[in-house]
């Protein structure tokens, strides 16, 4: 019914035909979200570790120096690299999405975390590892969204 030139069926997509390059897209989307937080994750290690060993700070107001520094890593190139979004005219509403989504995010992760580690009794890596599988995958529908779908004004759609 939906033949193409080489006799296979598109994929469907809520009912809309995608195309090859529309999924080949949709897949280094996906890739590129992945680099660039484990790039950020990175830093945000990078960042706690040479605070603390060498500059001698505490290691809580470190954390919270690298949670910036990775912060804003993420937020460039998730913007610029993964979503492809390159007008600055919404950049502070994006920003302040952003910013409300990973806060977000970090209440989600303490609850899953204290819930596997507290009351399963997980150990913490291995919670830790569960944790971040629904939430990347949230983010990454979320952090689309904040890229591609709010409108030039900032407004929602």
């Amino acid at each position: 019914m939906f033949e193409t030139r080489r006799g296979a069926a598109p994929e469907r997509s809520f009912g809309v035909r995608k195309s090859t390059p529309e999924i080949r897209e949709g897949l280094l989307e996906v890739v590129r979200f992945c680099l660039v937080g484990a790039a950020s994750a990175a830093v945000d290690a990078a960042t706690l570790y040479a605070l603390t060993e060498y500059a001698g700070i505490f290691y809580l107001t470190s954390s919270i120096a690298a949670f910036v520094a990775s912060y804003a890593v993420s937020f460039w190139f998730q913007k610029r690299w993964t979503f492809r979004s390159r007008g600055m005219k919404n950049v502070g509403r994006q920003l302040c999405w952003h910013l409300s989504l990973q806060l977000f995010n970090l209440a989600l992760n303490t609850a899953f975390l204290a819930l596997l580690v507290e009351v399963l009794h997980l150990w913490y890596i291995a919670a830790q590892l569960i944790t971040n599988v629904p939430i990347a995958a949230w983010t990454f529908i979320a952090t689309r969204w904040i890229f591609t779908r709010l409108s030039p004004d900032g407004s929602l759609p």
